[in-house]
C-alpha cells in the first residue's frame, strides 16, 4: 500500500515550491519529488490519521548529505524520539537509496525527517516508504 493510498498526509514542511510540493513525498513514483528551497536544515512531518506500525524505512533522495528521522505515537506532533541518523556519500546528483530496518516495530502517528546538510544548495526527496514487517498488519506503506 502506498502512502498516497493510506491515511497519510504531509502536515508540515520547511519549504514549498509549487512545482515540487511537499505532497510529492507521498507519491509512489520516484520521478515525482519534493525539492527543498535552499539553506539547511530542511524538514517535513508526515502525519497518519490512524497510527501505523513500521519496521523498515526506505528513503530515496538526491543531494542529501546528512539526515535524522524521528517518530512519535502521540496524538500531537511532539516528544519525538530519534530512530535514525545517517550521513550519505555524495552520489553526484544520482538517486540515493537508504533502507533501514528498525530493532523493533514502532507505532507511528507522526514521522519527522530533518535534512541537516546537503551536497548542493538544493536537495530532493523522491520516495518515503514504510514496511510493517511481521507485525499485526504486515502492511507496506
Amino acid at each position: 500500500m502506498a502512502l498516497t493510498d493510506s491515511n497519510a498526509f504531509v502536515s508540515m514542511s520547511s519549504s514549498a515550491d509549487q512545482d515540487y510540493p511537499p505532497s510529492n513525498i507521498l507519491d509512489p513514483s520516484e520521478n515525482i519529488f519534493w525539492m527543498t528551497t535552499g539553506l539547511y536544515p530542511q524538514e517535513f512531518i508526515v502525519t497518519f490519521k490512524e497510527p501505523i506500525d513500521i519496521r523498515e524505512i526506505r528513503f530515496v533522495t538526491s543531494n542529501v548529505k546528512r539526515f535524522v528521522m524521528f517518530s512519535t505515537s502521540n496524538q500531537e506532533p511532539k516528544n519525538f524520539e530519534t530512530i535514525l541518523e545517517k550521513t550519505l556519500p555524495n552520489s553526484e546528483n544520482r538517486l540515493q537509496t537508504t533502507t533501514h530496518t528498525l530493532d523493533r516495530s514502532l507505532e507511528v502517528r507522526h514521522f519527522k525527517c530533518v535534512i541537516l546538510a546537503g551536497y548542493d544548495s538544493f536537495a530532493s526527496v523522491h520516495a518515503l516508504k514504510f514496511d510493517g514487517g511481521n507485525n499485526r498488519s504486515g502492511k507496506k506503506y
